[in-house]
């Protein structure tokens, strides 16, 4: 009888083994499967530091968090694969606060800037993007108060809200030809941009857009604007109104109106300023 339940025993442990090695391959290859719902995370280790991936469409990769292993002077160069996946995107946060960054290169795979990318880097002096660029996400280079030249590649389409806020030390602005959208508030600040020229391609100008740059003292604007937020040219104490070229926008009625109504600035209108920006 000990015989026959033993034997019993192993039989059914053999079963419950079969049954659950033949559920966790069907639930390999179901795509509702609980464990398909936890991106894959993955990392390269390198001597400089971390990098911490994550799956994205078909056979790409987006990195997601960089953990340097320099405490000051840190040189960083995104690698452009993780195994056979291509690095498209850099996501969000994923070099926030890392005062120690000096530098960055990232690989022309790289088609988007993720919100608050390298928000506080604040020892960051220049960046380069890729000419596969084509949006920069809200905060991305915020609070980098020591970026003095940003080339932005040649394919820029949108610049995200809040995108330079604060990068007081930025001297010159380049946008692209293919530039359709500046997000609120993506330059508040930037008081050391001396010229302003928009594309024609430029239709979006946001609220707060370039609010408070205090050292402009020429913007071409264009003529094919069709929008542009509250207080986009105005600083604390004065407005930009005089710095704003009437023929780059001649026969746009739209803008002349904007630039006539643009009125000086009270108390009222920095605190209405202030309001807006953190909605």
């Amino acid at each position: 009888m000990r015989k026959i339940r033993a034997l019993t025993a192993v039989v059914l442990a053999v079963l419950l083994v079969s049954l659950t090695l033949a559920s966790c391959a069907n639930n390999l290859g179901d795509p509702d499967a609980i464990n398909n719902y936890t991106p894959e995370v993955m990392t390269i280790t390198t001597d400089a530091g971390v990098f911490t991936f994550e799956n994205g469409e078909g056979d790409t990769a987006i990195l997601v968090k960089y953990s340097g292993k320099a405490t000051t002077n840190d040189h960083v160069e995104i690698p452009a694969k993780f195994g056979e996946r291509t690095v498209v995107a850099i996501g969000s946060e994923a070099f926030y606060h890392l005062a120690s960054i000096v530098e960055v290169k990232i690989p022309d795979t790289v088609t988007s800037i993720g919100d608050y990318a390298f928000a506080e880097c604040t020892e960051l002096p220049s960046i380069v993007l890729p000419d596969g660029v084509e949006t920069i996400g809200r905060g991305a280079f915020e609070g980098c108060v020591k970026l003095t030249s940003v080339d932005l590649g040649e394919s820029l389409v949108s610049i995200g809200e809040f995108a330079f806020k604060g990068c007081s030390a930025l001297g010159a602005l380049d946008l692209p030809a293919t530039t359709a959208s500046i997000g609120d508030a993506a330059f508040w600040g930037c008081s050391g941009l001396t010229s302003l020229d928009l594309p024609d391609s430029v239709t979006t100008v946001g609220t707060l857009c370039f609010y408070d740059c205090t050292g402009l003292t020429s913007i071409s604007l264009n003529k094919n604007l069709t929008e542009i937020g509250r207080f986009a040219f105005v600083t604390a104490n004065s407005t930009l109104k005089d710095k704003i070229d009437p023929a780059s926008y001649e026969g746009n009625e739209y803008v002349a109106k904007y630039v006539a109504d643009i009125a000086e600035p009270t108390v009222e209108t920095d605190t209405a300023a202030e309001a807006e920006a953190e909605e």
